[in-house]
């Protein structure tokens, strides 16, 4: 069935904007398993995106300042048990792996709402975009949701590459703040594996957690 004229994705800023940055592509490191590295010490926040943005997780996850970095294309950010980044074990609970992205600012500003988000990430090049592999084919789309600003999607993602200990099924949440695309993802371990409700429940406090720490300048968003 040929998709309508007017919901079709074109190559619009906020096409060029989600895809600046791979902002939703290698969300995860590749290689055969994923393990936070030693290092410095865990950090409760961090400042991106030219001190502009900070990405703060829910409470009993910290930033892993070895698996995070910052380029001219956008930053990305690793979050883990605190317990588990300072070596003393697990922690409470049955922890996931945190990640969060940030676009570059873009100019004009540009403020999509859910349902934008939505028709592109239907697309062939959105679900490319949230491909670790970048391959369409890789990704399949389990659900949408909207709560104001933010979209909410669950996904299975079977991208070659992956780290074989995560499971392929994720929460992202993407929305704009302070000039720029944000998408915040939770996953599960295969050998702890997460019930969904909970990694639903995790990626809210993840995006409140967010959306509090930058109140004061977040486009006119209510948090």
């Amino acid at each position: 069935m040929s998709t309508p004229t007017s919901d079709r994705v074109r190559p619009t800023g906020l096409v060029a904007l989600v895809l600046s940055g791979a902002l939703l592509v290698g969300c995860l490191p590749t290689g055969d398993s994923l393990a936070f590295r030693s290092g410095p010490d865990p950090v409760q926040a961090v400042r991106v995106s030219g001190n502009d943005v900070t990405i703060v997780g829910p409470k009993g996850y910290c930033v892993d300042p070895t698996s995070s970095r910052e380029r001219t294309e956008g930053a990305f950010v690793m979050l883990g048990s605190c317990a588990t980044l300072r070596g003393e074990g697990e922690g409470p609970g049955k922890p996931a792996v945190l990640t969060a992205l940030v676009s570059p600012r873009s100019d004009p500003p540009l403020v999509p709402d859910p349902a934008q988000l939505e028709r592109f990430f239907r697309s062939e090049a959105g679900q490319a975009a949230l491909a670790q592999d970048g391959r369409a084919a890789s990704v399949t789309l389990l659900k949408f949701a909207e709560d104001g600003p933010v979209l909410y999607l669950k996904l299975r993602d079977r991208s070659e590459g992956r780290p074989t200990d995560l499971s392929d099924v994720a929460w992202r949440a993407i929305f704009p703040l302070k000039e720029r695309l944000v998408a915040l993802s939770v996953t599960g371990h295969d050998d702890l594996p997460v019930a969904d409700t909970d990694m639903r429940k995790t990626l809210d406090r993840f995006v409140a957690a967010v959306m509090s720490a930058n109140k004061d300048n977040t486009d006119g968003q209510d948090t």
